[in-house]
């Protein structure tokens, strides 16, 4: 929290200066006026900076002078009334003179119940409060006040009421991140909709977390929309929520088809959308995700493109597999199949990259007709983490969802010595309705097409 005020100096009257001041009074009418506070018997309070400036979202303290012109009568009460339009300002704090009690708070006005002071004192008060998100540019408080008579007209600003400027803006930030997960199933922060909803943090101009009890803390609608949409899926479940105490959970997202690197970004009116924070980290939606026993199998078709998987290395593992919402090309070669993402994980999500399997991808009759070639001429365009053998001209790299992978054509498999685990071509074939399929082994958490 910063102070952005200045304190003022306390000042006692002596008895003989007020006795003074009585005889003046009655001598020199004209005279007599405190110069701030416009010629009245009354209670000047004077704000220690005029305008004060606050930045959006953030908690700041306001201090107060307060000077009592009344030669008779001492002040009971001051209530200071924060703004509320269009947001209220929440005051969570004041003080004043030693044994000074303060009203019940948080809340949009306080009232400070102050001790006896002598006539003619000056003393400093301080208020404590929070700037709503949603603020106009220039905020202005109001101040009453109660005297031992029970007068309430006798409180008035020196010159004119605080001022508060509302600089900046606040911000939203994903602090639950999405993990991968199946279509049509939760989107949350463990791996295959375990793990907690995704959270999204309320932030101030100081990109700090908002105070649980300022006004836009409690009050916010935010909204989560697909930001990255790399298989042109469509986000349901309850996408707007009202925040509560600074953070707005979302626990039933999900995304209907399949992709890598799909991103979200979280919205709320008057917050800024320029924070990278505002937008989270990238994930992957697979067509499905299967539990594995001693072997495991599953697979995935689109109207050009079917692929299969089995592996007997992902015991007590799941297999994901998707098919489309990946771009993935070779050097040198003209790849017409959907793009599938296949990997074996652990329960929480972590890549087996020692786990292999084999897979076909078969392409239909209209992807071969597209491209006609020589079947030997049919490739798989495959994508890893980890380098591995390609066929010469066709190696590369490439970026998948922030990642980067090493590319190429898989070389055959009868050129590696059995007994060893590479990814490579087992087989090419024409299917009975005249399309080709592949065979192929895959090692880790790879894409490919043909």
């Amino acid at each position: 929290m910063n102070r952005r005020s200045r304190f003022f100096r306390s000042g006692l009257i002596s008895g003989v200066g007020a006795l003074v001041i009585g005889l003046a009074f009655f001598a020199v009418p004209s005279q007599v006026a405190h110069a701030d506070g416009g010629g009245c018997d009354c209670y000047v309070v004077t704000p220690a900076a005029n305008p004060a400036t606050a930045g959006a979202g953030t908690g700041d303290i306001y201090a107060f002078q307060v000077t009592n012109n009344d030669p008779n009568e001492t002040l009971k009460k001051l209530t200071f009334t924060a703004p509320t339009t269009p947001a209220d300002f929440v005051i969570t704090a004041a003080s004043g003179p030693s044994g000074t009690s303060v009203s019940a708070l948080p809340g949009s006005s306080v009232t400070l119940n102050l001790p006896i002071e002598p006539t003619g004192s000056t003393f400093t008060v301080d208020v404590t409060a929070q700037t709503p998100c949603m603020a106009a540019s220039s905020e202005v408080w109001g101040v009453s006040g109660v005297d031992s008579l029970g007068e309430t007209n006798e409180v008035q600003w020196s010159s004119s009421p605080l001022s508060v400027s509302v600089t900046g803006e606040c911000g939203l930030a994903f602090t639950g991140q999405p993990a991968q997960t199946a279509v049509k199933s939760d989107i949350l922060t463990g791996f295959n909709s375990t793990g907690s909803p995704l959270t999204v943090q309320l932030r101030d101009a100081t990109d700090a977390p908002l105070n649980p009890a300022n006004y836009s803390a409690n009050r916010t609608q935010v909204t989560v929309s697909i930001l990255a949409n790399p298989g042109s899926g469509t986000l349901s479940g309850t996408t707007t929520v009202l925040s509560s105490n600074g953070v707005a959970d979302f626990g039933n997202l999900q995304i209907n088809n399949a992709g890598a690197g799909y991103e979200l970004a979280a919205n709320a009116p008057g917050f800024t959308t320029s924070e990278p924070s505002a937008t989270s980290s990238p994930f992957t939606i697979a067509g499905q995700i299967q539990t594995c026993g001693a072997s495991c199998s599953a697979s995935q078709s689109t109207a050009t493109t079917a692929t299969s998987i089995t592996t007997s290395s992902a015991s007590g593992d799941f297999a994901a597999l998707g098919l489309g919402g990946v771009t993935l090309t070779c050097n040198n070669y003209k790849a017409v199949s959907d793009t599938a993402t296949f990997g074996v994980f652990n329960s929480a999500g972590g890549s087996i990259a020692s786990a292999s399997a084999t897979a076909t991808l078969t392409l239909s009759a209209s992807a071969v007709e597209s491209s006609p070639r020589p079947l030997i001429l049919w490739q798989v365009c495959y994508a890893s983490q980890t380098s591995f053998p390609v066929i010469p001209g066709t190696g590369g790299t490439t970026t998948i969802a922030g990642t980067t992978y090493h590319t190429g054509l898989l070389l055959p498999c009868i050129l590696f010595p059995p007994g060893k685990t590479q990814p490579c071509l087992i087989s090419q074939r024409y299917t009975a309705t005249g399309g080709v399929q592949l065979t192929f082994v895959t090692l880790g958490d790879p894409y490919y097409r043909g």
